[in-house]
């Protein structure tokens, strides 16, 4: 039989061989005993028999062949510089300095970053917002379709699944961004689980988009830091994705990461759709017993979703509180000190949990008693003004290109005294880490109370620069 990498370390950590290579610790746990608990003796480097992550041709390329055959990839690279690196390599594979890159405006950090760095002439298409959660909503293909005619792209990178769940219809949207005669990719590093059963909604690599990135430690079992590029279609140039993701990620990949990689692809491919099926159907039982809440809410929980959704991913658990005398920070503390639950992220109108393989009845249980006893102990909020501080984003007109924001004079300037100038700099609220204004966004007077009101509730406002209270801007 065959040995996969997580077979051939366990035979190496049986062996007497003389580590005269990387890492510095050596294996030897005798001396460095914490490294016992930490994986310390499937931690090596490239050594023989155990492949090369950039020209993967034993263990490693085996990996990868599984997770295509899994998602249905022409190729798949495996990173274990997580989504970050498979969107720059992403974005520098298909994007050339000063062409066009439509991006969606609800996308993580690292596309804006990609897409500066790549000196990227980009253009932005906004989502639609539900009103009723103040949740960015599904980016609409007349929207991208509109953005297209009025700038030609080479690429256009949407989010879907977001942070939330939301999902974009992906098959529309290819089908227009092709038309254009551009590239479509899809971060998809909250959706590594879609399209791995029928139960859950498919996912983008057979919904036809040309690039789909896959953080598979969000939702699946493997560790931290894990994630694919998958390479779908001949419209992307294989060797620049090669070349580019090359660049971005380590050229010492962690052993202790792929090899986790390799174990879950074995789970996932005997027992991840049964395992998958029984998470959906606890998933809507949850559902069905939260709709009865008197106060909280839970997104989707009576059956119906915002208009502004096209789909929704059901293993994102958005709870409301807006109609409670608390906010959202102190229902995720409430959770973590009085029932012992880590929420995912909180604003100050609700907190997101994240369901996943990892999950069954027991910890869904748990969740519904503590959400119930909450409920039951909430009293009716007053109108405090939170329903405007949600996790969408107020809009900036662009007037300049990210790379050209890196070449002009800035200074520093509060969030209020920062009206009307450009920012040189990205300001996101954390998390999910969507920039609340952009470097090159002309900063509206509601984007500057929006940034002062959330760091006055308690969120964590985090610019490029690092400095507190305000961002470098252009005159």
């Amino acid at each position: 039989m065959k040995k996969n990498l997580y077979d051939e370390l366990k035979e190496l950590s049986r062996k007497n061989v003389l580590a005269m290579h990387m890492p510095g610790h050596k294996r030897n746990l005798d001396e460095f005993g914490y490294l016992s608990n930490l994986g310390g003796e499937f931690d090596i480097t490239e050594i023989e028999g155990f492949d090369n992550l950039h020209d993967p041709q034993g263990v490693i390329a085996d990996i990868c062949r599984r997770a295509c055959n899994l998602w249905g990839s022409k190729r798949s690279f495996l990173s274990v510089n997580g989504s970050t690196g498979a969107v720059f390599a992403a974005v520098f594979a298909c994007v050339r300095r000063g062409e066009g890159l439509l991006i969606a405006r609800n996308s993580h950090k690292s596309v804006f970053n990609a897409a500066e760095i790549a000196g990227a002439d980009t253009e932005f298409v906004y989502p639609s917002v539900d009103g009723e959660f103040g949740i960015a909503g599904s980016v609409s293909p007349s929207d991208v379709e509109r953005a297209l005619k009025n700038k030609p792209c080479k690429a256009v990178v949407i989010t879907s699944p977001t942070y939330e769940g939301v999902l974009s219809d992906i098959a529309a949207i290819a089908d227009t961004v092709h038309e254009a005669g551009a590239i479509l990719i899809v971060d998809e590093a909250h959706g590594a689980h879609l399209g791995l059963s029928d139960v859950f909604p498919s996912g983008s690599i057979e919904e036809g988009a040309d690039i789909v990135i896959s953080g598979v430690h969000k939702t699946l079992p493997a560790l931290t830091q894990t994630a694919f590029l998958h390479l779908c279609s001949d419209r992307v140039d294989e060797a620049r994705v090669s070349k580019y993701f090359s660049c971005f990620v380590s050229s010492s990949p962690s052993y202790v990461l792929m090899s986790s990689v390799d174990k879950m692809l074995d789970y996932m491919a005997k027992e991840g759709r049964d395992r998958l099926r029984k998470l959906h159907s606890k998933l809507t039982e949850f559902y069905s017993e939260t709709s009865g809440f008197k106060l909280l809410r839970v997104c989707g929980a009576d059956g119906r979703l915002p208009e502004e959704f096209f789909k929704k991913d059901i293993s994102k658990i958005y709870i409301d509180c807006i109609n409670c005398d608390f906010d959202g920070y102190t229902l995720k503390k409430r959770l973590r000190n009085e029932f012992g639950i880590e929420a995912e992220y909180a604003t100050p109108a609700g907190v997101l949990c994240i369901a996943s393989v990892g999950d069954d009845a027991r910890s869904l249980g748990r969740l519904y008693d503590a959400l119930n006893a909450v409920d039951k102990s909430a009293r009716p909020a007053t109108n405090d003004g939170r329903r405007a501080l949600t996790s969408a984003f107020p809009v900036c007109p662009k007037a300049y290109s990210l790379a050209e924001c890196s070449e002009r004079p800035s200074h520093f300037a509060s969030y209020l005294g920062a009206v009307g100038k450009v920012a040189a700099e990205s300001v996101r609220v954390y998390p999910p880490a969507i920039p609340a204004t952009v470097a090159g966004e002309r900063i509206s007077r509601e984007c500057a109370e929006y940034l002062s009101a959330m760091k006055t509730a308690g969120a964590q406002i985090i610019a490029d620069s690092g400095r507190e209270g305000g961002l470098f801007v252009i005159d």
